[in-house]
């Protein structure tokens, strides 16, 4: 594979990304190739990786750039990103393809698993707090002590649930972000891994 080759591949598989982002990645990496020259190209295309494992590390590293812009804002959308940047960073993070499909929806289902029991049990707090909170109220010609009791509970529980809710609004945030940025690690340092064993491979052969 010559470097126009290479590129046309990398362009082809960064086809999702913003007209933008494609070009600047695919000028950056063509100039990357042409100061290797006609006799360094072939070594630099094995260092980047294929064109399909280089633009799975770029789309990875977009993804958590576009979702440190969205992580802080309310709705969605924030989730939206998290959970694709764990994907395109969990499939980066891993060499072969059918483990990283596997190793990155086994998390996503874990994480979603996890969020639905937190913002379930918030929920039922909250639904709890607000019926004893009635029940405090209807028992008050009856029994005030009893209503007092049963008001309590409504309104430590009521709190509790919306306390809930909004770590869970957080963690849901957090925790993805932090999944992505354990994914992102990994392919990093498998990276820079990679590089140091090519270059003692390559004073090796020089010596």
């Amino acid at each position: 594979m010559n470097t126009q080759d290479y590129i046309n591949e990398l362009k082809n598989q960064l086809r999702k990304l913003p007209d933008e982002d494609r070009e600047d990645a695919i000028s950056y990496y063509f100039e990357y190739l042409a100061e290797a020259g006609p006799d360094g190209a072939a070594e630099a295309m094995k260092k980047l990786g294929s064109p399909a494992e280089l633009a799975a590390g770029i789309r990875a590293d977009q993804a958590m750039s576009d979702f440190e812009e969205f992580k802080g804002k309310k709705g969605g959308e924030p989730v939206r990103k998290g959970v694709r940047a764990v994907w395109l960073a969990g499939l980066a993070a891993v060499p072969r393809n059918i483990l990283a499909v596997i190793v990155t929806v086994i998390i996503i289902v874990v994480f979603f698993a996890v969020m639905i029991a937190l913002y379930a049990a918030s929920v039922a707090l909250m639904l709890g707090g607000v019926i004893s909170i009635v029940a405090g109220f209807w028992l008050i010609a009856i029994d005030w002590t009893t209503a007092l009791f049963y008001g309590g509970v409504g309104i430590v529980g009521a709190a509790g649930g919306f306390l809930l809710f909004l770590f869970a609004v957080w963690a849901s945030k957090h925790l993805l972000h932090g999944i992505a940025s354990v994914f992102n690690g990994i392919r990093h340092k498998r990276e820079k891994k990679q590089s140091r064993e090519e270059q003692a491979y390559g004073k090796e052969e020089l010596s």
